[in-house]
């Protein structure tokens, strides 16, 4: 009886240190606050835990750190990982893609998440090549960055922001 109470003990033991490292995430949260604007549109997409930029007329505000990301391109359509997330103040608010190909045998096509006037998310065409920048419509919505690419043959390296 006496190991029943060692395993019963053990298990409480395990269920409050799940406990504790569950809530310590939550508390990191709540230390760092993002407020969207009541007359944003929050995409599923929206991370307001990571890398966030408010974007408005005229420029952008981050709140985070964010870095270039990569993804490989191939003769398959391919999507790269979420990048940062994005809050748009206004209707008419466009966010810039940056991209460039750092490795590979092929040229890649690549495009960019954007949004419609309804605030659906759609892909705007960034060019074909080794590298550009494009602003693409946003709008005002919280969501995430996130790219997908191309190639006719062979593969191709893209860093992105």
């Amino acid at each position: 009886m006496k190991k029943a109470r060692t395993v019963g003990a053990a298990i409480v033991t395990t269920a409050t240190a799940a406990s504790l490292l569950i809530a310590a995430p939550a508390q990191a949260q709540s230390t760092r606050q993002i407020e969207v604007p009541p007359n944003v549109v929050i995409d599923e997409s929206f991370d307001p835990t990571g890398e966030v930029v408010f974007a408005h007329d005229g420029g952008s505000t981050r709140s985070g750190d964010c870095k270039d990301r990569a993804f490989a391109v191939v003769a398959k359509m391919s999507q790269s990982l979420n990048g940062c997330s994005v809050i748009g103040a206004t209707a008419s608010t466009q966010v810039q893609y940056k991209w460039y190909k750092h490795q590979g045998n092929s040229n890649p096509c690549i495009w960019g998440k954007s949004f419609n006037s309804k605030h659906a998310p759609t892909w705007t065409a960034l060019d074909c090549g080794t590298g550009r920048s494009k602003f693409v419509p946003w709008g005002n919505v919280a969501a995430t960055k996130k790219m997908k690419g191309l190639t006719g043959v062979g593969w191709a390296g893209v860093q992105w922001q």
